[in-house]
């Protein structure tokens, strides 16, 4: 009887936490909606004070609404790219009355004709659209959200999975962010930076092995973004491997014949894409890519063969990639699918760097002080030169708020 009443008190106090923590990352939104780089801030202390997975997650909510800030100030409607008719239909559907299906054959709906392939997308858009009339600053928060929380939540509960130390997560969460996510092009690819989250789900459920969930998110994902396909059929193919249901080998042989003909279907199909050019990878960056891939390769396989299964799925994404050079086009598709997997290289890297250097007692503060300096001053720099402009500079963002943006409409 005393083990039931235990076990009864036991449960109230871990709920009363549940709901106490609960309240507090309410309390996180409303204070990084005032002022999101300030609670940025006092996140990361909190974070790097109490060394706690469970408040980790307010860092990426505080660091989606500065991205917010900054994107308001930002010239979306450059002549050239697809953001104008993404936030023209997004306002055209609060008025539309015929109906979500009659508009994948209605030419008067937005500048470009909507694809029936990728339904779920529209849906989103069109849902959130009549839920806020059109309500600019709903969409702008909303695309941020899906495209920056769901993979930096990811990382995390992988992180907390592999019992990664706190402070090598939050390294990871602020290189995602900050780094490798590029402003000039994620916001001209909408539909495929949201695709990629759901890719992103369909990879954790294959981690976590559950293949039906797994299956769930591959076909929203290409039902966001046709040219997920092939990224979702090699994670598809990996979780069949990591059920034991198929060798390596076969994986590897499978995925090279699908890359191939995925490559073949393109030049069939591509259309004016061939004339779209990467305006934020150079060569540099693709090559440091490269460096840091075959580096992760030497220490999963000569020093540490612990997360070998992490890159075993990292070769299979360069194989698919190492096919995309045969277009001038698909390898911008293929690197931005992989900057939503490219913290597993980091992952590797980052935590073979922590484990050997345990007998210093402030390693992994400086790991993170070292990234954090290196994707705040990468991040400032994207902003700098991109061809986008910004009505502000990055000491300007500091002190803004989404609070001023909020009466701000299409």
């Amino acid at each position: 009887m005393q083990k039931i009443l235990d076990s009864k008190d036991h449960y109230g106090e871990a709920n009363n936490k549940n709901v106490s923590l609960l309240f507090f990352y309410i309390f996180i939104f409303v204070f990084s909606f005032a002022a999101p780089f300030f609670s940025f801030i006092c996140c990361t202390i909190l974070v790097i004070y109490t060394n706690d997975y469970k408040f980790i997650k307010t860092i990426p909510i505080a660091l989606v609404m500065f991205f917010v800030i900054i994107n308001f100030n930002k010239d979306f409607f450059y002549q050239g790219n697809d953001l104008l008719w993404y936030y023209s239909y997004f306002k055209n559907f609060s008025d539309y009355q015929l109906g979500f299906f009659s508009a994948f054959q209605d030419d008067n709906l937005a500048t470009v004709t909507l694809k029936s392939s990728e339904p779920f997308y529209h849906l989103l858009v069109y849902a959130s659209s009549k839920l806020t009339n059109g309500y600019y600053p709903f969409y702008i928060t909303m695309i941020h959200s899906i495209i920056y929380l769901v993979p930096t939540f990811v990382i995390i509960n992988i992180c907390k999975i592999e019992r990664v130390p706190v402070l090598i997560c939050l390294s990871l969460v602020l290189f995602q962010m900050l780094v490798f996510y590029d402003f000039g092009n994620a916001y001209n690819m909408i539909r495929q930076q949201i695709a990629s989250s759901f890719v992103v789900l369909s990879f954790y459920f294959m981690y976590v092995k559950k293949p039906k969930l797994c299956l769930f998110f591959c076909v929203i994902s290409i039902f966001t973004h046709n040219s997920t396909v092939i990224v979702v059929a090699l994670i598809f193919l990996f979780c069949l491997y990591n059920l034991n249901y198929l060798s390596y080998k076969v994986v590897v042989f499978t995925s090279s014949i699908l890359s191939f003909i995925y490559v073949l279907l393109y030049f069939k199909l591509s259309g004016d894409y061939e004339d779209l050019q990467d305006q934020s990878r150079g060569l540099a960056l693709q090559l440091l890519d490269f460096i840091l891939f075959f580096l992760s390769g030497i220490i999963v396989f000569l020093y540490d063969s612990k997360y070998r299964h992490i890159f075993k799925f990292i070769f299979i994404f360069f194989i698919a990639l190492s096919f995309s050079y045969a277009s001038s086009f698909l390898p911008l598709r293929f690197l931005t699918f992989y900057d939503s997997f490219k913290w597993l290289v980091y992952f590797i890297l980052l935590t073979y760097l922590s484990s050997r250097l345990t007998r210093y007692k402030s390693a992994d503060f400086f790991i993170l002080l070292t990234s954090t300096s290196l994707a705040f001053i990468y991040f400032n720099l994207k902003l700098t030169y991109t061809t986008y402009y910004y009505s502000g500079k990055f000491i300007e963002f500091v002190f803004d708020s989404p609070v001023f943006y909020l009466g701000t409409n299409l």
